[in-house]
């Protein structure tokens, strides 16, 4: 029972701890933010946070990491098989993901260096090159590196489109819309 009352304890100080730090992260930039603020905010003591994190660059990788995480679950849920015969399942829970973390995705986004974006380019780059084009025989491999650009680049500018718009259309919409155009073109 310790065990799992000391658990608790521990999430609910990370939470404290982030939801400082995103309020603080509303306000000014992530290089602005001092550890000092957020102990202040999250009404904790400096040692709390260092059992946590070992500085604020740490928290934001750690926030960063963990939307990542949630993302790589949601885009490995489904076999090659699956997402070549219909990619729209996968796609949607995708932005349906972000779409439930609308309010921190823009602050993630300005704040993180591109870290963000570019495990994001990553992790779909790599699911894109070992995983779903191997399965279309009629491609050439010496033209995954370009296909794969192609991908990659179409999908997070889709993101950084949906997110500057102040991310007004559904996920079903997008998922629709990125459908099509990967399955039919702009025809």
């Amino acid at each position: 029972m310790q065990e799992k009352k000391s658990d608790l304890r521990v999430q609910k100080t990370r939470e404290s701890i982030r939801r400082a730090y995103l309020e603080l992260l509303r306000a000014r930039p992530a290089k602005e933010i001092t550890v000092t603020q957020i102990c202040r905010l999250a009404r904790i003591n400096r040692g709390t946070f260092y059992l946590h994190y070992q500085d604020t660059q740490d928290l934001l990788d750690s926030l960063i990491n963990d939307l990542m995480a949630e993302l790589s679950n949601i885009l490995h849920k489904y076999s090659p098989q699956q997402l070549n015969e219909n990619p729209f399942p996968i796609i949607y829970e995708a932005f349906s993901h972000f779409a439930r973390h609308a309010e921190i995705l823009p602050l993630l986004q300005k704040n993180s260096n591109s870290g963000f974006m570019e495990k994001m380019k990553s992790m779909i780059s790599e699911m894109a090159l070992t995983e779903w084009l191997p399965l279309h025989g009629d491609q050439k491999p010496e033209d995954y590196p370009y296909i794969n650009a192609f991908i990659v680049s179409g999908t997070i500018e889709v993101f950084q489109v949906w997110l500057q718009s102040g991310m007004k259309k559904s996920a079903d919409e997008l998922a629709s819309l990125i459908e099509r155009l990967a399955l039919q073109g702009i025809r």
